[in-house]
């Protein structure tokens, strides 16, 4: 009878899977900070720290809004995106007014999201870090 107890317990855990990285997006999200990173010199950025509110909210849709608070100013954008995996990497890709940009996720659980992305522009190799927390 243990035994059998045991075996229909480890069936329940093994069954469970890993969340859905496109469902698990799904929700409002609070940039915390940022980092730019240009020829190998990085640059912290805090916006709460500088005064603004940033957000993103990403829906079961599809579509999406992000909106920045500076003072009294408030600017919101929207967009449609997508989560998919690209050889053993995630991808959030973004599309603003026509044009989209792949980022890798480099973190996504209940709290946390960290997407990266590299360029080379004019030259110089370019990279972006956002990270967010859940609000």
């Amino acid at each position: 009878m243990m035994v059998a107890a045991l075996v229909s317990l480890f069936a329940l855990t093994s069954c469970e899977k890993d969340p859905d990285p496109a469902e698990l997006i799904v929700g409002k999200w609070t940039v915390t900070s940022m980092s730019v990173t240009v020829d190998g010199v990085t640059q912290e950025k805090n916006p709460i720290e500088e005064g603004v509110a940033a957000t993103y909210t990403f829906k079961a849709d599809g579509t999406g809004e992000t909106i920045e608070e500076i003072g009294d100013e408030k600017m919101g954008y929207t967009f449609t995106y997508s989560v998919f995996t690209s050889g053993d990497k995630q991808i959030l890709g973004i599309t603003f007014e026509g044009d989209t940009a792949n980022f890798e996720i480099l973190t996504l659980d209940e709290n946390t999201l960290v997407f990266s992305r590299e360029a080379v522009e004019s030259g110089h190799t370019i990279s972006w870090t956002t990270r967010l927390k859940r609000s």
